[in-house]
């Protein structure tokens, strides 16, 4: 006659060993801040970094021409400087230098901002205080 065989407990999963100290009080990140985290490492000149890792050295930042012609409380807000050609399309040439794109490329921007005015027209109008208004934008 042979023993029975040893019992084996089916219900559960092993145990994966901690990998932290299980005396820790640090908590685990939220959601939020592993996603804070990650894009902060996709993009260091990130504006949204600063969450939980506040044990992180500040980023040295780099001189940009230009900067002091903005007020001093904006310094911090800013990451980038465009310098673009002064003409009447100079707003979408920064818009469009900021995204990556050729400079030249500002009438896709402007093409863009047409469509979603004429989109949301009735929106518009109301936000900017009447119908003289929007078409005076608009144009």
């Amino acid at each position: 006659m042979c023993p029975p065989p040893a019992k084996v407990n089916i219900k559960q999963a092993p145990k994966k060993p901690m990998s932290r100290n299980p005396r820790s009080t640090k908590c685990d990140l939220s959601y939020w801040e592993y996603v804070d985290a990650f894009e902060s490492m996709q993009n260091s000149n990130s504006s949204v970094r600063r969450t939980t890792l506040s044990s992180e050295q500040p980023n040295q930042r780099t001189m940009m021409p230009m900067l002091d012609q903005f007020q001093p409380f904006m310094h911090d807000s800013i990451d980038k400087i465009v310098d673009v050609k002064a003409d009447d399309n100079c707003g979408y040439r920064s818009v469009v230098g900021l995204l990556g794109m050729d400079e030249d490329s500002w009438s896709v921007v402007r093409y863009h901002l047409l469509k979603e005015l004429g989109k949301f027209s009735e929106d518009y109008t109301r936000l900017f205080g009447g119908t003289k208004r929007f078409e005076e934008l608009r144009m």
